[in-house]
Protein backbone atom coordinates (compact mmCIF):
# COMPACT_ATOMS: atom_id res chain seq x y z
CA UNK A 1 0.00 0.00 0.00
CA UNK A 2 1.06 3.56 -0.43
CA UNK A 3 1.26 6.12 2.72
CA UNK A 4 3.23 9.59 3.05
CA UNK A 5 6.21 9.33 5.17
CA UNK A 6 8.08 11.91 7.54
CA UNK A 7 11.73 11.60 5.50
CA UNK A 8 14.66 13.53 7.64
CA UNK A 9 17.91 14.60 6.53
CA UNK A 10 19.65 16.73 9.23
CA UNK A 11 17.35 19.37 10.75
CA UNK A 12 14.99 18.86 7.79
CA UNK A 13 11.92 17.36 6.70
CA UNK A 14 10.02 16.67 3.90
CA UNK A 15 6.57 14.27 2.84
CA UNK A 16 7.22 11.13 0.84
CA UNK A 17 4.91 8.55 -1.10
CA UNK A 18 6.44 5.28 0.09
CA UNK A 19 5.13 1.66 -0.59
CA UNK A 20 5.13 0.35 3.04
CA UNK A 21 3.44 -2.93 4.19
CA UNK A 22 -0.35 -3.53 4.12
CA UNK A 23 -1.04 -3.89 7.77
CA UNK A 24 -3.03 -7.18 9.31
CA UNK A 25 -5.15 -6.29 12.38
CA UNK A 26 -4.50 -7.60 15.85
CA UNK A 27 -6.81 -9.16 18.17
CA UNK A 28 -8.53 -6.08 19.63
CA UNK A 29 -8.02 -4.00 16.41
CA UNK A 30 -9.78 -3.73 12.86
CA UNK A 31 -8.36 -2.33 9.61
CA UNK A 32 -9.37 1.06 7.81
CA UNK A 33 -9.84 1.00 4.30
CA UNK A 34 -9.04 4.85 4.56
CA UNK A 35 -11.09 7.27 2.25
CA UNK A 36 -10.56 10.47 4.30
CA UNK A 37 -7.63 11.73 6.91
CA UNK A 38 -7.94 15.01 9.08
CA UNK A 39 -4.71 16.86 9.51
CA UNK A 40 -3.50 18.19 12.72
CA UNK A 41 -1.51 19.94 14.12
CA UNK A 42 -0.17 17.21 15.81
CA UNK A 43 1.36 16.48 12.64
CA UNK A 44 3.79 18.81 11.76
CA UNK A 45 5.18 18.14 15.22
CA UNK A 46 6.36 14.63 13.91
CA UNK A 47 8.32 16.60 11.08
CA UNK A 48 10.49 17.34 14.04
CA UNK A 49 13.30 14.62 14.21
CA UNK A 50 13.06 13.17 17.90
CA UNK A 51 17.10 12.38 17.75
CA UNK A 52 19.80 12.40 14.65
CA UNK A 53 19.46 9.57 11.91
CA UNK A 54 15.80 9.11 12.75
CA UNK A 55 13.67 6.79 10.44
CA UNK A 56 11.16 7.62 8.51
CA UNK A 57 7.70 7.95 10.24
CA UNK A 58 4.08 8.37 9.10
CA UNK A 59 1.92 11.04 10.14
CA UNK A 60 -1.89 11.36 11.10
CA UNK A 61 -3.91 10.86 14.07
CA UNK A 62 -7.14 10.71 12.12
CA UNK A 63 -9.10 9.04 9.69
CA UNK A 64 -12.51 8.08 8.01
CA UNK A 65 -13.23 5.40 5.73
CA UNK A 66 -14.69 1.33 5.86
CA UNK A 67 -13.93 -1.47 7.76
CA UNK A 68 -11.84 -4.13 5.51
CA UNK A 69 -10.72 -6.08 8.32
CA UNK A 70 -11.43 -7.47 12.11
CA UNK A 71 -8.97 -8.84 14.43
CA UNK A 72 -9.99 -12.13 16.25
CA UNK A 73 -11.55 -10.43 19.63
CA UNK A 74 -13.43 -7.85 17.97
CA UNK A 75 -17.37 -7.98 18.01
CA UNK A 76 -18.42 -4.85 17.26
CA UNK A 77 -17.07 -3.98 13.77
CA UNK A 78 -17.57 -5.92 10.80
CA UNK A 79 -16.64 -5.50 7.40
CA UNK A 80 -17.88 -2.73 5.54
CA UNK A 81 -18.54 -0.62 7.95
CA UNK A 82 -18.55 3.26 7.87
CA UNK A 83 -15.90 4.13 10.69
CA UNK A 84 -14.21 7.13 11.93
CA UNK A 85 -11.36 6.41 14.40
CA UNK A 86 -8.47 7.58 16.05
CA UNK A 87 -5.09 6.43 14.92
CA UNK A 88 -1.20 6.42 14.54
CA UNK A 89 -0.10 6.59 11.01
CA UNK A 90 -3.46 8.00 9.49
CA UNK A 91 -2.02 9.31 6.40
CA UNK A 92 -2.16 5.90 4.53
CA UNK A 93 -4.44 3.67 2.45
CA UNK A 94 -5.35 1.52 5.19
CA UNK A 95 -4.01 2.05 8.99
CA UNK A 96 -5.22 -0.36 12.18
CA UNK A 97 -7.29 1.22 15.06
CA UNK A 98 -7.69 -0.35 18.31
CA UNK A 99 -11.57 -1.10 18.18
CA UNK A 100 -12.61 0.96 21.28
CA UNK A 101 -10.75 4.17 19.37
CA UNK A 102 -13.52 3.91 16.53
CA UNK A 103 -16.88 5.31 16.01
CA UNK A 104 -19.66 4.38 13.92
CA UNK A 105 -19.82 7.30 11.35
CA UNK A 106 -23.46 9.51 12.22
CA UNK A 107 -25.56 8.60 9.36
CA UNK A 108 -25.71 11.25 6.59
CA UNK A 109 -22.12 12.77 7.16
CA UNK A 110 -19.69 12.57 4.69
CA UNK A 111 -16.44 10.86 5.25
CA UNK A 112 -14.47 14.40 5.13
CA UNK A 113 -16.43 15.78 7.74
CA UNK A 114 -15.80 12.43 9.83
CA UNK A 115 -12.21 12.48 9.36
CA UNK A 116 -12.16 15.76 10.87
CA UNK A 117 -13.67 14.86 14.25
CA UNK A 118 -11.45 12.16 16.16
CA UNK A 119 -8.49 13.80 17.55
CA UNK A 120 -9.94 17.21 17.86
CA UNK A 121 -13.57 16.29 19.97
CA UNK A 122 -11.72 14.04 21.99
CA UNK A 123 -8.95 16.11 22.87
CA UNK A 124 -11.37 18.81 23.91
CA UNK A 125 -14.07 16.26 25.82
CA UNK A 126 -11.13 14.89 28.02
CA UNK A 127 -9.76 17.93 28.63
CA UNK A 128 -13.31 19.30 29.88
CA UNK A 129 -14.38 16.28 31.85
CA UNK A 130 -11.45 14.38 32.61
CA UNK A 131 -9.15 17.10 33.20
CA UNK A 132 -11.40 20.09 33.67
CA UNK A 133 -13.90 18.62 35.66
CA UNK A 134 -16.17 20.96 34.46
CA UNK A 135 -19.84 21.60 36.20
CA UNK A 136 -22.78 22.75 34.59
CA UNK A 137 -22.73 26.52 35.12
CA UNK A 138 -19.43 26.97 34.83
CA UNK A 139 -17.37 29.70 33.30
CA UNK A 140 -15.54 27.71 30.52
CA UNK A 141 -12.44 29.75 28.40
CA UNK A 142 -11.80 27.65 25.41
CA UNK A 143 -8.37 29.43 23.43
CA UNK A 144 -7.99 29.93 19.95
CA UNK A 145 -11.72 29.16 18.54
CA UNK A 146 -10.15 28.91 14.60
CA UNK A 147 -8.35 25.58 15.76
CA UNK A 148 -9.81 22.16 15.98
CA UNK A 149 -9.63 21.95 19.62
CA UNK A 150 -11.09 25.35 19.84
CA UNK A 151 -14.31 24.61 17.39
CA UNK A 152 -14.81 21.34 19.63
CA UNK A 153 -14.37 22.87 22.97
CA UNK A 154 -16.68 25.74 22.53
CA UNK A 155 -19.30 23.23 21.16
CA UNK A 156 -18.92 20.60 23.77
CA UNK A 157 -18.41 23.19 26.57
CA UNK A 158 -21.83 24.79 25.80
CA UNK A 159 -23.79 21.08 25.41
CA UNK A 160 -22.48 20.55 28.88
CA UNK A 161 -24.48 23.93 30.08
CA UNK A 162 -21.04 25.99 30.59
CA UNK A 163 -21.14 29.69 30.30
CA UNK A 164 -18.67 29.49 27.41
CA UNK A 165 -15.73 32.39 26.34
CA UNK A 166 -13.49 32.30 23.77
CA UNK A 167 -10.02 33.69 22.04
CA UNK A 168 -8.50 34.18 18.88
CA UNK A 169 -6.16 36.23 17.11
CA UNK A 170 -8.33 38.17 15.38
CA UNK A 171 -11.73 39.95 15.65
CA UNK A 172 -13.25 37.82 12.41
CA UNK A 173 -12.01 34.42 14.59
CA UNK A 174 -13.31 35.38 17.83
CA UNK A 175 -16.81 36.47 15.55
CA UNK A 176 -16.96 33.16 14.51
CA UNK A 177 -16.56 31.79 18.13
CA UNK A 178 -19.45 33.51 19.37
CA UNK A 179 -21.23 32.12 16.22
CA UNK A 180 -20.30 28.50 17.62
CA UNK A 181 -21.63 29.08 20.83
CA UNK A 182 -19.38 31.15 22.97
CA UNK A 183 -21.10 34.41 24.77
CA UNK A 184 -18.09 36.31 23.94
CA UNK A 185 -14.37 36.16 23.54
CA UNK A 186 -10.97 38.19 23.46
CA UNK A 187 -8.88 38.85 20.48
CA UNK A 188 -5.36 38.04 22.28
CA UNK A 189 -3.21 39.69 19.69
CA UNK A 190 -4.79 43.44 20.51
CA UNK A 191 -6.52 43.11 23.99
CA UNK A 192 -5.20 42.96 27.25
CA UNK A 193 -6.19 39.32 27.78
CA UNK A 194 -6.76 39.59 31.65
CA UNK A 195 -8.13 42.37 31.95
CA UNK A 196 -10.79 41.54 29.48
CA UNK A 197 -11.25 38.67 30.85
CA UNK A 198 -12.20 39.79 34.18
CA UNK A 199 -14.27 42.18 32.67
CA UNK A 200 -16.44 39.09 31.04
CA UNK A 201 -16.84 37.72 34.43
CA UNK A 202 -17.54 40.44 36.72
CA UNK A 203 -13.79 40.04 38.53
CA UNK A 204 -14.66 36.46 39.44
CA UNK A 205 -12.38 34.99 36.75
CA UNK A 206 -13.19 31.63 34.30
CA UNK A 207 -13.42 28.44 36.57
CA UNK A 208 -12.04 25.92 33.69
CA UNK A 209 -10.22 26.65 30.29
CA UNK A 210 -8.58 24.62 27.76
CA UNK A 211 -5.33 26.45 26.60
CA UNK A 212 -3.35 25.51 23.10
CA UNK A 213 -1.71 28.58 22.47
CA UNK A 214 0.72 29.16 25.95
CA UNK A 215 3.18 31.86 26.12
CA UNK A 216 1.90 34.71 27.21
CA UNK A 217 -1.29 34.15 27.13
CA UNK A 218 -1.19 31.16 29.02
CA UNK A 219 0.37 33.19 32.05
CA UNK A 220 -2.62 36.01 31.37
CA UNK A 221 -4.95 33.35 31.64
CA UNK A 222 -3.66 32.10 35.03
CA UNK A 223 -4.05 36.70 36.38
CA UNK A 224 -7.77 35.68 35.19
CA UNK A 225 -8.15 32.07 36.62
CA UNK A 226 -11.07 31.71 39.47
CA UNK A 227 -10.41 30.46 42.94
CA UNK A 228 -10.51 27.20 42.14
CA UNK A 229 -9.87 26.93 38.39
CA UNK A 230 -8.59 24.27 36.17
CA UNK A 231 -5.98 24.44 33.15
CA UNK A 232 -5.50 21.45 30.45
CA UNK A 233 -2.99 22.38 27.99
CA UNK A 234 -3.29 20.67 24.84
CA UNK A 235 -0.50 19.63 22.68
CA UNK A 236 2.93 21.82 22.65
CA UNK A 237 1.38 25.29 21.93
CA UNK A 238 3.27 28.28 20.97
CA UNK A 239 5.59 31.39 22.25
CA UNK A 240 7.86 31.06 25.05
CA UNK A 241 7.44 28.42 28.27
CA UNK A 242 6.07 29.43 31.25
CA UNK A 243 7.28 28.90 34.79
CA UNK A 244 4.35 27.95 36.66
CA UNK A 245 4.36 29.02 40.76
CA UNK A 246 2.83 25.68 42.52
CA UNK A 247 2.87 27.16 45.56
CA UNK A 248 0.74 30.25 44.42
CA UNK A 249 -1.54 27.34 42.46
CA UNK A 250 -2.42 25.43 45.78
CA UNK A 251 -2.92 28.60 47.79
CA UNK A 252 -6.07 29.13 45.58
CA UNK A 253 -6.91 25.54 44.68
CA UNK A 254 -5.95 26.14 41.12
CA UNK A 255 -4.18 23.43 39.18
CA UNK A 256 -2.45 23.27 35.53
CA UNK A 257 -2.66 19.12 33.96
CA UNK A 258 -2.28 18.71 30.26
CA UNK A 259 -4.22 16.13 28.38
CA UNK A 260 -2.68 13.53 26.13
CA UNK A 261 -5.71 12.37 23.72
CA UNK A 262 -3.81 8.83 22.56
CA UNK A 263 -3.17 8.02 25.67
CA UNK A 264 -6.85 9.12 27.30
CA UNK A 265 -8.97 7.31 24.29
CA UNK A 266 -6.63 4.07 25.02
CA UNK A 267 -7.64 4.01 28.37
CA UNK A 268 -11.22 4.51 27.73
CA UNK A 269 -11.69 1.21 27.29
CA UNK A 270 -15.75 1.44 27.32
CA UNK A 271 -15.65 4.20 24.55
CA UNK A 272 -17.56 6.91 26.70
CA UNK A 273 -15.87 9.99 24.67
CA UNK A 274 -17.04 8.24 21.54
CA UNK A 275 -20.89 7.07 23.11
CA UNK A 276 -21.61 11.09 24.38
CA UNK A 277 -19.84 12.19 20.85
CA UNK A 278 -22.04 10.57 18.65
CA UNK A 279 -25.15 11.26 20.77
CA UNK A 280 -24.45 14.54 20.20
CA UNK A 281 -23.70 14.68 16.52
CA UNK A 282 -26.32 12.38 15.75
CA UNK A 283 -28.96 14.98 17.31
CA UNK A 284 -27.54 17.78 15.78
CA UNK A 285 -26.03 19.52 19.11
CA UNK A 286 -22.13 19.29 17.70
CA UNK A 287 -21.84 19.48 14.23
CA UNK A 288 -17.96 19.55 12.29
CA UNK A 289 -16.39 22.54 10.86
CA UNK A 290 -13.98 21.75 7.68
CA UNK A 291 -12.96 25.08 5.96
CA UNK A 292 -10.53 23.37 3.07
CA UNK A 293 -10.59 19.95 1.50
CA UNK A 294 -7.04 18.76 -0.85
CA UNK A 295 -6.20 15.02 -2.09
CA UNK A 296 -3.84 13.95 0.11
CA UNK A 297 -1.48 14.39 -2.57
CA UNK A 298 -1.29 17.64 -1.34
CA UNK A 299 -0.25 16.96 1.91
CA UNK A 300 2.62 20.10 1.69
CA UNK A 301 0.05 22.25 0.82
CA UNK A 302 -2.65 20.97 3.67
CA UNK A 303 0.26 21.07 6.33
CA UNK A 304 1.13 24.17 5.36
CA UNK A 305 -2.62 26.11 5.93
CA UNK A 306 -2.22 24.77 9.45
CA UNK A 307 1.55 26.23 9.93
CA UNK A 308 0.29 29.75 8.28
CA UNK A 309 -2.70 29.73 10.25
CA UNK A 310 -4.72 30.29 7.51
CA UNK A 311 -8.13 28.18 7.88
CA UNK A 312 -10.83 28.41 10.56
CA UNK A 313 -11.84 24.75 11.44
CA UNK A 314 -10.20 21.73 9.71
CA UNK A 315 -8.42 20.90 6.75
CA UNK A 316 -9.01 17.69 5.45
CA UNK A 317 -7.49 15.54 3.13
CA UNK A 318 -8.98 12.51 0.39
CA UNK A 319 -7.56 9.69 -1.15
CA UNK A 320 -8.52 10.60 -4.49
CA UNK A 321 -5.92 12.58 -6.70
Amino acid sequence: MKAIRVHFSGETSRLQMDEVPTPTPGGDQVVIRVAAIGVNRADLARRRPAEPGAEPTTPGLDTAGTVEAVGSEVTTWKRGDRVMALVRGGYAEFVPARAHMACRVPEGMSFQDAASIPCVFLTAWYALTKYGQMRRGETVLIHAAGSGVGIAGIQIARALGARVLTSAGSDAKVAKGVELGAEAGVNYTNQDVAKELQRLTNGRGVDVVVDSVGGAVFDATLRALAPGGRVTTVGTPAGARSEVDQQALAAKGQRVQGVSVFNDATADTEASGWVQLKAWFDNGTLRPVVQRVLPWTQADAAQKLLTDRAVFGKVVMTMSG
